[in-house]
Parts: structure tokens; C-alpha cells; sequence
């Protein structure tokens, strides 16, 4: 009686081993599916700002050559 409990006991174990991977797989699958959309988010909110500054500078310039030629007239 004991070997047998001891071998249904170690099938169990070895079902919810392979369980256990299975959904640590699963995890890990869906950990870098997060990872790669926080990288995505992360590069789309350096373009704003990289567009903002584009837009400050090219108005900096925009406001200098107004000021020169006002100056100038």
C-alpha cells in the first residue's frame, strides 16, 4: 500500500510540476509582452519630446529673425 501511494503521489507531483512550468512559461510570455509595451511607450513619449524641443527651438529662431527685422525696419 505505501509504494503504491508513493508512486500516485509522485505522479501528482510530477502533473503539477509540469503544470507549474507550463504557467511560468505563460508568465514569462506575457512579462516581455509588458516589457516591450512599457519600451514602446517609453520611445513614443521621447519622440514628444523630442518634437517639443524641435518646436521651442525653430520658435526661438522664428522670434529672433521677427525681433531682427523689426529692429531693422
Amino acid at each position: 500500500m505505501g509504494v503504491a501511494q508513493a508512486y500516485l503521489n509522485q505522479k501528482k507531483l510530477d502533473a503539477e510540476a509540469k503544470q507549474l512550468h507550463t504557467n511560468a512559461t505563460n508568465f514569462s510570455k506575457q512579462t516581455q509582452q509588458w516589457v516591450n509595451l512599457v519600451d514602446s511607450f517609453s520611445n513614443a513619449l521621447k519622440d514628444l519630446g523630442d518634437v517639443e524641443n524641435w518646436a521651442k527651438t525653430i520658435e526661438a529662431d522664428i522670434r529672433t529673425i521677427t525681433t531682427v527685422l523689426e529692429d531693422g525696419l
